[in-house]
């Protein structure tokens, strides 16, 4: 059984560690609604479903439900964090440590939501939090302040549905994402590229202030999907010089206040930037289920959509890795954690979006080529390109409660 010469990092992954695939997909779509207010069916079909992304510009804002409502903005952002529950504000999480500096007077002020989350000119990061138990703050958003909550798509190319919007499930949580990168020189890093273990069919992102660019670059499975469907004549592909060239090429996208994104984030790399401007970069996004079914969340079936998110690191494949190979031994194993997890479990239903799976490694004894023994993590299955690690707990592990699989933890199994 030999061992996995593929590295595997938190939260990111290095291009030349994905398999290569000769067609590069070299742009993303973009739709320009100018004096429209929605855009065709058929037009936002052609363009997502090939290349499972989707730039939109030029969306203007409708007027509120609540005459006395006002639009939520940069300032209101703290005040938003201060209203969320205890689970919700546990969400917080900052999105790359190595540029977080959440006062530019004092280099170790502690990293709070309190000392960030100001639409001021102090401090430089990027953050993230959830909002998702907090449900009369999350109704608040949906239907009174937020410029945008549903994608500007017709229901259909009939002229009896010119004004009414396609029908598509949501997921139960909205992210808001807040980055500050004031007077700088440089621009400011997101979290390193990497996929998402997710099962929806894509994640809006909308551009509510400030600039973002997206860094993108396409899966292999996004590639061989490109290239075998029927359907897809007028997608831009090209013949790459190199593996090298493929494996590395990137697609970057602007996105401004206003601009929407539409993302399948299992099927794409992706990156983000903050580059130097005068006010707070701020986007919200919520993901998506194309059904045919009613707007309201609760009417898709739990099988089909999470049923909680949460906003955590994990480890994953960074390419496609077959059944019982080794990932890691004790003299080997990276400066990280998988998580240990029973068949069919919660966790694993988040960790894994294939719940039914279950955990996909287990830890094993083998024996080395003078007798003696070491501890190493295998694969139990098949795992995909992009699909966290999860650990196979044992009945010992389980009734201990402990979590922990780490280089510390391999020593001890001994």
């Amino acid at each position: 059984m030999a061992e996995k010469e593929t590295s595997c990092t938190r939260k990111s992954c290095c291009g030349s560690a994905c398999a290569p695939h000769p067609p590069i997909i070299n742009e993303v779509p973009l739709i320009d609604l100018q004096d429209s207010t929605l855009i065709p069916r058929s037009a936002f079909q052609d363009a997502y479903d090939s290349h499972q992304a989707l730039h939109i510009r030029g969306y203007k804002p409708s007027k509120l439900a609540n005459d006395d409502a006002e639009l939520f903005h940069a300032d209101d952002v703290k005040g938003l964090f201060d209203s969320l529950g205890e689970q919700d504000k546990a969400s917080w999480c900052i999105e790359n440590e190595k540029n977080h500096k959440p006062n530019d007077d004092d280099d170790n002020t502690e990293a709070k939501p309190g000392n960030f989350l100001h639409n001021n000119n102090k401090g430089r990061g990027y953050c993230s939090f959830l909002v998702q138990h907090s449900q009369e703050v999350l109704e608040d958003l949906l239907t009174s302040r937020l410029p945008m909550v549903h994608l500007p798509v017709k229901e259909s190319d009939s002229k009896d549905d010119a004004t009414v919007t396609m029908k598509v499930n949501y997921g139960p949580a909205l992210w808001l994402f807040f980055g500050k990168n004031y007077n700088s020189n440089e621009s400011l890093l997101g979290r390193p590229e990497h996929t998402d273990s997710v099962t929806h069919d894509g994640t809006f992102h909308y551009q509510l202030s400030g600039t973002k660019i997206w860094r993108l670059r396409p899966t292999a499975e996004l590639m061989e999907q490109n290239e075998s469907s029927p359907s897809n004549k007028k997608r831009k592909v090209e013949e790459s010089e190199s593996d090298k060239e493929a494996s590395n090429h990137h697609i970057e996208v602007e996105c401004k206040e206003g601009d929407i994104l539409l993302l399948n984030t299992r099927l794409w790399w992706h990156s983000t930037i903050i580059p130097s401007q005068d006010d707070p970069c701020i986007s919200y996004a919520r993901d998506i289920y194309f059904s045919e079914q009613k707007h309201d969340c609760e009417s898709e079936p739990q099988s089909n959509r999470e049923s909680s998110m949460t906003n955590v690191d994990g480890t994953w494949a960074t390419e496609a890795i077959e059944a019982d190979t080794i990932l890691f031994t004790e003299h080997s194993m990276p400066d990280i954690e998988l998580p240990r997890v029973q068949l069919r479990t919660e966790m694993a239903s988040f960790l894994d979006n294939t719940a039914s799976e279950g955990p996909n490694c287990q830890l094993v004894e083998l024996e080395d080529d003078e007798g003696g023994t070491f501890m190493a993590v295998v694969t139990l299955r098949d795992i995909r390109e992009g699909e966290f690690f999860t650990l196979l707990e044992s009945d010992d592990e389980e009734e201990s409660g402990d979590e922990d699989c780490s280089e510390e933890a391999l020593e001890e199994e001994r």
